[in-house]
């Protein structure tokens, strides 16, 4: 499974959002399927993040790349270091998730 196919596919198709602090409330209202956090995140935020979504039973996964990588997977000309999933699309992120 290539992870970075699987969440751009994830953007192209589903429902996503971009930012820590969208990230946070849709946590905190579950309205989130699956929250990505690059390596590089400030440790405050990632701190925050995986609070609220261990409160909410929500994944978290862990991108093995910097923000600025995984804003170029999103399509996105700058950094992205919380990247919120709603819906899927025609993704198959959660796999991944769940391995």
């Amino acid at each position: 499974m290539d992870i970075n196919r699987s969440i751009r596919i994830a953007v192209d198709t589903g429902k996503v959002s971009f930012g820590a602090e969208s990230s946070k409330t849709a946590l905190m209202n579950k309205q989130a399927k699956l929250v990505i956090v690059a390596q590089n995140c400030p440790t405050e935020i990632k701190e925050d993040v995986s609070h609220y979504a261990t409160l909410s039973k929500i994944p978290i996964l862990d991108f093995k790349g910097s923000s600025l990588d995984l804003g170029a997977i999103c399509g996105r000309p700058h950094f992205v270091a919380v990247l919120t999933v709603y819906e899927m699309g025609d993704s198959d992120i959660l796999k991944a998730v769940k391995k």
